[in-house]
C-alpha cells in the first residue's frame, strides 16, 4: 500500500517582474547560472522546453561529487506555472536513485508557481511531493523537510543574486 506524503512547499518574493523570473526558470543558459544548492556549480544544462520535453542537468559539489537530475515537463503555463516530474539521473538522462539516499523517492511531482506581487515583484512557490512512491520513500521525504528548506533557501539566494545582474 502506498503512503502519500504531504507536499513540501516553499515560497520567496523576488524584486523582479514575473516575466523575467519565469524566463530565468525556463532557459538552460539562465538556469546553469543559479539553479543549484549552495556549494554546487552546474557542469551540464540542456533543455527541450515543451510539454513532454526535459531539462537535464549535472551539478558538481564539494570534493568533486557529481549529481545529475532531470525534469520532464507535464504542464507549461507561460508566466504562471510549470509542472514536471523531477528525478535524479545519470549523465545520459536515465532515472537513478538519490546518490546520498537509496530510499529517496525515484520521482517527485513538482510545481513552480509565479505570482505578481505589489510593484514589480514576483512570488515563486515551489511544491514537491513523492510521485508513485512506496511508504519508505514517503517517510524518507517527510524526514528530509528541513534539508529541503535549507537547499531551496540557498538556491533562492543564488536566484536573487542572479536576478540583480540582469
Amino acid at each position: 500500500m502506498q503512503q502519500a506524503a504531504a507536499p513540501f512547499s516553499i515560497s520567496r518574493i523576488f524584486n523582479a517582474s514575473r516575466d523575467l523570473v519565469f524566463k530565468v526558470h525556463t532557459d538552460a543558459n539562465h538556469l546553469e547560472k543559479w539553479m543549484s544548492p549552495e556549494g554546487f556549480k552546474t557542469i551540464h544544462a540542456s533543455m527541450d522546453f515543451r510539454v513532454g520535453g526535459t531539462y537535464h542537468y549535472g551539478l558538481e559539489g564539494p570534493n568533486d561529487m557529481q549529481m545529475w537530475g532531470k525534469q520532464v515537463f507535464r504542464e507549461i503555463v507561460p508566466n504562471e506555472r510549470l509542472t514536471f516530474i523531477q528525478s535524479f539521473s545519470d549523465k545520459d538522462g536515465g532515472n537513478t536513485r538519490h546518490p546520498m539516499s537509496a530510499t529517496w523517492p525515484l520521482e517527485m511531482l513538482a510545481a513552480t508557481v509565479f505570482e505578481d506581487i505589489e510593484g514589480d515583484s514576483t512570488r515563486v512557490t515551489i511544491t514537491w511531493q513523492p510521485w508513485n512512491s512506496d511508504a519508505i520513500g514517503s517517510s524518507t521525504f517527510d524526514a528530509a523537510r528541513s534539508g529541503m528548506e535549507q537547499g531551496f533557501g540557498g538556491t533562492f539566494a543564488k536566484l536573487e543574486t542572479y536576478l540583480k545582474t540582469l
